[in-house]
């Protein structure tokens, strides 16, 4: 796919005032990738099935959630982006600050491979998110 130039998800503007834009293959799939991970299901209302369940596991402790992350992944990848070759999905969950990392290898269309990384922050059950914690 050449992509000349398209709407940058999500929808922003830049520096100047314009509407930002993808403008390299990279960044168009990139910003594909983290719409269809960050979004939940029963999100869109004319679109009840896209996304993923990302944002309801976690709530769990971070070894439940880091593998439904990587399984909703690699399931999301034929179902919403079936024109990127999906590589490899590292999760690495830090027990320090609560937060999982993910890798997500795959490869573009034009058979580049290229990586995405998206941080999601554990709502640890004894800790509510709402709750600051002093040491």
């Amino acid at each position: 796919m050449n992509t000349q130039s398209a709407i940058s998800l999500p929808f922003s503007l830049d520096s100047f005032g314009n509407i930002a834009k993808a403008e390299t293959p990279q960044k168009f799939w990139g910003d594909r990738v983290r719409s269809v991970i960050g979004t939940a299901l029963r999100e869109r209302v004319m679109q009840p099935d896209f996304g993923t369940n990302i944002p309801f596991t976690i709530f769990n402790n971070q070894d439940i959630a880091s593998v439904e992350i990587q399984n909703t992944i690699e399931q999301a990848f034929p179902e919403w982006l079936s024109a990127l070759e999906l590589g490899d999905v590292t999760v690495t969950p830090d027990d320090v600050s609560g937060e999982i990392k993910v890798l997500i290898t795959y490869s573009l269309p034009d058979k580049k491979e290229v990586n995405t990384e998206i941080g999601f922050l554990i709502i640890d059950s004894t800790n509510p998110f709402y709750e600051e914690i002093s040491s």
